[in-house]
């Protein structure tokens, strides 16, 4: 089939569909799609509660627990215990299938009987602030994030130690405020680092040590700005800087930003890859419109992707994954289709939350079950005999939202399902809305939690440096400087840890002036869309392969508008050595 152009149900906006789309659709049988890839991309992440965590009780045992799940949520929340124990059955709660309504309504149903897992942690320790989370250890308010330990405030952190203030940071320690790092120690505001240590503003440097506000240097020690200083020098100058202080911190930042703007730039973040289309991604191959992605292969839309191949659209998807669509959070599953929460398991659809099942539809929170269609039980020929009647319902008599969008086989969950509130989830991360604006699309919109405490010191009173800054700071409630007013979740106010306070002497970081939830938008708003613009390389040098302007031409992440000067990957690799 050749490649057409459809008009998104949603938007209104043209998308192209491929040839080679169509054909993957044909071989796990699904229609094509009605929605275009951005508003497919919203519709399945307004599921994904990352960041945001209340205290409630279990609905079983009653134990206070911090959840992912409000206590007016509508749903019954258990504790982990609790979930996985055998008092319950999640096959107890199914039901018939009604062919006089619509499946998504029989399907919400059903969601609002079966008790769902408070937050999605494994094997934590004294860690209780945490989701999406597993294996780490005295650690406090980090996200998707694994085999971590006394860290903080950071998200999609691995295996790193004292570390703070991150996102997407790997095997590092003693880091903060750093952004697509690996294996540095006492790295600082840095970005896109490998290999570094006592750097401080620096950017795409690798095998540096003792440097400031550098960009694109390799194998480099005591440079400032990309100026080479003497030992003596180098200590000098950073003396003059005066790196401990609060205003000395920022006037560096302000100056590092300038120098970098106008630097050179590969057109994507990314190593050791074939064919591949995004930004983020490395050792993967013939995959398009991928991002924060490693070890994928004929993957398309995926976001997250980790050691699978053969999905499209999915958000969080690991563990030898294949043939798989329009998913969000899963690992080690076969041919599952719009689905939420998937651990080992095949031949799956229209599941909310599931662990080491085959062969369901429309069920809820199942654990080691098969031939489930609304958490009831059937025989594989009962299974076999009802799914395909079922599909050709959902086609006849599709649900129809507010906003007069048909849902029918083939399209993902409708907003009414997502157990969420838009401004819970990393859809408002991505795309921002307002409550009105997202409420007309017919998401939920959470209101700000009334708050009974009062500020008692205001950012601007704070301590310029760590030095200064006396133990009794874990008593007072700091103003956050938005004061509320932006859009990015702010909590208005905030505390200092104990654990906080040590970690910041450790490094010689001055106390924040924002609130955590301030901190990490301005830290994801620091990374590249997740858009590409289609462009030539800006290199006008002459290297092997080119004499005059470059004529490589690529997808990349840098908007046309932006300052940096973008460059193919060979040319790039001419001119950083």
């Amino acid at each position: 089939m050749e490649s057409q152009t459809k008009q998104c149900q949603n938007c209104k906006q043209d998308f192209v569909i491929e040839a080679e789309d169509f054909a993957f659709y044909e071989k796990i049988k699904v229609p094509a799609p009605t929605f275009c890839p951005e508003c497919r991309f919203v519709r399945r992440v307004v599921w994904r509660n990352e960041r945001t965590l209340y205290r409630r009780n279990c609905d079983l045992c009653k134990k206070n627990i911090i959840s992912i799940y409000s206590p007016k949520s509508p749903y019954i929340v258990y504790c982990n215990e609790c979930y996985h124990s055998d008092k319950w059955d999640a096959s107890s709660y199914g039901r018939e299938y009604d062919f006089s309504r619509p499946f998504f309504e029989q399907l919400k149903e059903l969601q609002l009987r079966v008790p769902r897992c408070y937050s999605f942690v494994f094997q934590q320790t004294n860690s209780d602030y945490t989701n999406g989370a597993a294996y780490n250890k005295n650690c406090y308010m980090i996200f998707v994030s694994d085999n971590n330990e006394d860290s903080l405030y950071s998200y999609h952190l691995m295996r790193s130690r004292n570390t703070s203030d991150c996102h997407t940071v790997n095997d590092c320690e003693f880091c903060y405020e750093c952004i697509g790092c690996k294996k540095c120690y006492m790295a600082k505001f840095s970005d896109d680092c490998s290999n570094c240590q006592d750097v401080f503003a620096c950017k795409n440097c690798s095998n540096c040590q003792n440097c400031v506000g550098c960009v694109n240097l390799k194998n480099k020690s005591y440079c400032i700005f990309n100026e080479q200083y003497s030992k003596e020098e180098y200590s000098a100058k950073i003396k003059e800087l005066n790196l401990q202080n609060y205003n000395g911190i920022n006037a560096v930042l302000d100056k590092a930003r300038e120098f970098s703007a106008t630097s050179i730039v590969k057109y994507m973040h990314g190593l050791q890859n074939a064919n591949v289309v995004g930004d983020y991604v490395s050792n993967s191959k013939n995959s398009f419109d991928c991002y924060g992605s490693d070890t994928i292969e004929d993957c398309k839309h995926v976001t997250w992707g980790d050691n699978s191949s053969n999905c499209h659209d999915a958000y969080v998807i690991i563990d030898k994954s294949n043939f798989c669509y329009e998913i969000l959070g899963a690992g080690s599953i076969n041919n599952v289709k719009f689905s939420f929460i998937s651990f080992v398991g095949f031949d799956l659809q229209y599941c909310d939350s599931f662990e080491n099942s085959n062969n369901l539809f429309g069920c809820v929170c199942m654990r080691k079950k098969e031939y489930c269609i609304l958490n009831k039980q059937y025989t594989k020929e009962e299974y076999n005999q009802l799914l395909p009647k079922i599909i050709e319902h959902m086609n006849s008599q599709p649900y129809i939202d507010k906003s007069g969008i048909e849902y029918k086989y083939g399209e993902f969950f409708p907003p009414i399902l997502a157990p969420f509130a838009y401004n819970e989830t990393f859809a408002q991360e991505y795309a921002q809305k307002t409550r009105d604006q997202a409420v007309k699309l017919g998401y939920s919109w959470r209101e700000p939690e009334e708050r009974n405490y009062k500020i008692t010191i205001s950012p601007k009173d704070l301590p310029q440096s760590i030095a200064e800054t006396k133990d009794e700071i874990v008593n007072e409630i700091i103003g956050c400087e938005h004061e509320g007013k932006c859009n990015d979740g702010c909590v208005s106010a905030f505390k200092i840890t104990p654990e906080e306070l040590q970690l910041y002497r450790k490094m010689g970081i001055p106390l924040p002036r924002l609130c955590f939830n301030c901190r990490h938008i301005q830290r994801f708003k620091k990374k590249n869309p997740q858009k590409l613009w289609h462009r030539q390389c800006m290199c006008d040098k002459n290297h092997p392969h080119h004499t005059g302007r470059c004529l490589n031409e690529f997808e990349t992440s840098y908007a046309p508008d932006r300052p940096e000067i973008v460059y193919c990957e060979k040319c790039y690799q001419a001119e950083v050595a």
